[in-house]
C-alpha cells in the first residue's frame, strides 16, 4: 500500500475495531479482548500497541466469571500484580476445576528477590498433594478427598507471629503446621494464576501449568477465622479480599485464557463435597 491508502485502511480498521469494543460484538467490559480484535484485523496497531496487546489488564467484578485455561501451556496465565505490599500474615483463597492429574500450580506470588514468596501448587504425591509455600519454603498437607468430578476451594492461611500454617480443602481445615516465623513478605509481588514462576513474572514450565477453570480468587492481609474460610467457600458475596478481589480484579491475560460464565450446578453447597455426594450437577 501506498501512503494515504495506508493511512486509510488503518482509519477503517481503527473504526472496524471501535464498533467492534463498543458495539458490533460486546467486547466493552475487556479492552484485552477489543486489543487482540484490534491486532487480528490490523495488525499495524500492534506497533502502537506495544506488548499491551498480549499483556494488556483490565479491571472488573469477576462475579459469576471463570478464568479458562484452555490447554497446559507455559504461555498461558492470569496475572494480578500488587505493587507495595507487605504481609505478615494473610489469607489466600481460590476455586478450581480440573481434569488434570499431573502436577500444576495454582496461584504464585513473586518478589524481585525471592523465589515463591506464596504458592499453592498440586503435587502428584497420593498421600500429600498439597503443596504450600511462604518466604520459599514449602510444606505438604493431606488432602484424600482432592476428586477430579468437582470444583475444589483452597484456602492457605499463614501469621508470621506464631508461623502457624494451614491450609482448607472445600470448607474444612487441614493439620496445622508451622513454618516461617518471623518472616515477612515485601512486596512488590507479581502474582501469577495457572504458572510457577521460578523467576519474577517468568521461567515458566509446561509441567507445571494449569489447564481448566479457576474463580473467586481472594487474598486478605491478615489470616482468617475458621468461619471465615466456610463463608468464603459458602461463596459469601460480602466477603471479600483486602489485597486481591475477585470483586474488584485488576487481571492481565496473556495467552489461551478466556474469562466465560461460570458454570451453575445444584452442587453449589457442602453437602456435594461430603462423601459420598449427596447430589450430581446438573
Amino acid at each position: 500500500m501506498q501512503g494515504q491508502d495506508l493511512f486509510a485502511y488503518g482509519w477503517v480498521q481503527t473504526e472496524l475495531a471501535w464498533w467492534a469494543k463498543n458495539d458490533g460484538l460486546g467486547y466493552g467490559p475487556s479492552d484485552c479482548q477489543w486489543l487482540r480484535y484490534t491486532r487480528v484485523f490490523h495488525p499495524l496497531l500492534a506497533v502502537f500497541a506495544g506488548d499491551d496487546v498480549g499483556h494488556c489488564s483490565t479491571v472488573a467484578d469477576m462475579d459469576g466469571q471463570v478464568f479458562l485455561f484452555a490447554s497446559r501451556s507455559a504461555t498461558n496465565y492470569v496475572t494480578l500484580e500488587q505493587e507495595d505490599t507487605s504481609l505478615i500474615g494473610f489469607t489466600a483463597c481460590l476455586r478450581a476445576f480440573t481434569e488434570l492429574t499431573e502436577e500444576y500450580s495454582y496461584l504464585s506470588c513473586n518478589s524481585p528477590t525471592q523465589d515463591n514468596n506464596l504458592l499453592i501448587y498440586y503435587s502428584k504425591s497420593k498421600e500429600s498433594p498439597l503443596e504450600f509455600y511462604v518466604g520459599g519454603e514449602e510444606t505438604r498437607f493431606r488432602a484424600t478427598s482432592h476428586s477430579l468430578d468437582r470444583s475444589h476451594h483452597i484456602c492457605g492461611t499463614w501469621d508470621s507471629i506464631t508461623g502457624v500454617v494451614q491450609m482448607f480443602l472445600n470448607g474444612k481445615p487441614l493439620v496445622r503446621k508451622v513454618m516461617k516465623k518471623g518472616y515477612t513478605i515485601q512486596g512488590p509481588l507479581k502474582c501469577i494464576l495457572g504458572q510457577e514462576q521460578d523467576s519474577f513474572g517468568g521461567s515458566f514450565d509446561l509441567n507445571q501449568s494449569f489447564a481448566g477453570e479457576i474463580d473467586n480468587v481472594h487474598m486478605w492481609d491478615y489470616v482468617l477465622t475458621s468461619a471465615e474460610i466456610h463463608q468464603a467457600f459458602m461463596n459469601n458475596k460480602h466477603l471479600h479480599g483486602n489485597v486481591i478481589s475477585w470483586r474488584d480484579l485488576w487481571y492481565g491475560i496473556t495467552g489461551d485464557v478466556l474469562v466465560e460464565p461460570a458454570q451453575q450446578s445444584s452442587c453449589d453447597n457442602q453437602a456435594c463435597y461430603e462423601s459420598p455426594p449427596r447430589c450430581d450437577a446438573n
